[in-house]
């Protein structure tokens, strides 16, 4: 999926970050008391629709 000059971040094999994540997400839910996704995107380069 494309958003306005985002991809998705490649996090497979990058278990510890996805865990910060997951870890982030569960402290959001507890402090809102509401169930948080979060995403991670790249920020592509100007132009050719590579990763910056």
């Amino acid at each position: 999926m494309k958003m306005n000059g985002y991809t998705f971040a490649e996090l497979n094999g990058k278990e510890e970050l996805i865990e910060e994540i997951r870890s982030l997400e569960s402290k959001l839910q507890e402090q809102t008391g509401e169930p948080i996704t979060l995403i991670a995107y790249e920020k592509e380069q100007a132009g050719n629709g590579e990763r910056a």
